[in-house]
């Protein structure tokens, strides 16, 4: 019986010095509500104003556009500008939803490694006071328990051997670990709701593109339900093509010109070419003869267009150097590239263009987005291959 009184007291005692040394581990954080509640109105509120900012942006973009609706070839430029000017936010937008994706994964990652850590800390806890109480001697636990207060309480287990330098080390260790995954989980709170507000302004600037381009494909085809274009629109449009052919043959000469003077051996094509828009393989109109599919668009068609979404990823065929990276009433944002042995490829009707004249890329590298700037009424790819000054099939390259 008196043994059972004995067991029963030091198990009473393990128990009241295990509740004490937990709730050590268990700390309060204080937050200001008010504080956290201000800064998440202020960033929403930034986030409204950026979006109210470019809804107005084409508002103002669409009524300007209206007082030169007459003069078609300035309506789509101008147009075409502002489209790329949105394209290039919106991928700047897009950049930083990955970044902070990336900084929630790592985030994460950190906290599952803190709570894992937490877990291991908190039984080896538990192991430290069985062993105490085992272990330990009942005078000393009695002493600590006739403390007044808790920190009359901890002071003398200070004092007893019985609680080592590394037990309180270990308490400590487990004491910061809860604090980082506070810390943690305010964290990952915060990047979500950054990540939140990143996808309603993504969401706000694609509706801004589609409203452009609505506006654009709108203007287009009340131009081409008309019997015929008048012919100053005709003319303009077959000027700027004329111009747009004189110019890339231009330098194409000059490129010729400057190996020859040189003295080098001219480029040589090295692993032929490879498709230029990995995301469609879909051909909706072949090289050659056709039937015009808009009024003033030629009838022989000196590339083949590959159907896309607009911002899809466009690649260069093979290595080479940009030659021409501008833009065209006819063509629309356009890359032409030189890759030796007399070969060229040209790309039109990007929405954005990611490489510079006289830039050196090699094959497969991203030269621009699908777009439908310039004479088109829907997003495309228009790829093109000239072979010795003349536009050959590129199917015939590529396959």
């Amino acid at each position: 019986m008196f043994k059972k009184i004995i067991r029963l007291k030091k198990n009473t005692k393990f128990i009241i010095i295990f509740l004490i040394l937990i709730s050590l581990v268990i700390p309060t954080y204080a937050t200001d509500a008010t504080d956290d509640e201000l800064a998440k109105i202020s960033n929403a509120r930034n986030s409204i104003e950026r979006i109210q900012t470019q809804k107005k942006k084409v508002k103002d973009t669409l009524k300007n556009l209206n007082n030169i609706k007459d003069d078609t070839q300035k309506y789509i430029e101008e147009l075409d500008k502002s489209l790329e000017a949105l394209t290039i936010e919106l991928n700047n937008i897009l950049d930083a939803i990955d970044i902070v994706q990336l900084q929630i994964d790592d985030t994460s990652n950190n906290l599952d490694l803190a709570k894992k850590n937490e877990e291991k800390q908190y039984a080896d806890m538990k192991e430290r006071i069985k062993f105490f109480y085992e272990k330990g001697d009942i005078t000393s636990i009695e002493s600590i328990l006739n403390g007044n207060n808790l920190s009359d309480i901890l002071t003398k287990a200070e004092y007893i051997k019985s609680i080592t330098e590394y037990d309180r080390k270990k308490l400590d260790e487990l004491i910061d670990t809860k604090e980082k995954i506070a810390e943690l989980e305010q964290q990952l709170k915060n990047q979500k709701d950054a990540l939140v507000l990143l996808k309603e302004e993504e969401t706000a600037q694609k509706e801004n593109i589609e409203q452009l381009i609505f506006a654009k494909q709108k203007e287009l085809e009340e131009m081409l339900t008309k019997i015929s274009l008048s012919q100053k629109e005709l003319k303009k449009l077959e000027a700027d093509e004329k111009a747009q052919e004189a110019n890339i043959r231009a330098i194409e000469e000059a490129i010729e010109a400057r190996e020859k003077a040189k003295g080098n051996a001219q480029r040589v094509l090295r692993g032929g070419l490879i498709w230029p828009l990995p995301s469609s393989t879909t051909v909706t109109s072949r090289f050659g003869n056709r039937k015009s599919p808009t009024k003033g668009a030629s009838t022989f068609h000196q590339g083949i267009d590959i159907s896309g979404k607009t911002g899809e990823k466009i690649i260069s065929a093979a290595a080479g150097e940009v030659v021409i990276a501008k833009y065209s009433y006819s063509a629309g944002n356009y890359v032409m590239i030189s890759h030796g042995s007399s070969i060229y490829t040209v790309y039109m009707h990007m929405s954005v263009i990611s490489v510079k004249e006289g830039q050196e890329v090699v094959q497969g590298q991203k030269i621009g987005e699908v777009g439908q700037t310039g004479y088109s009424t829907g997003p495309h790819l228009h790829f093109g291959i000239r072979k010795d000054g003349k536009y050959v099939n590129p199917l015939t390259y590529v396959g």
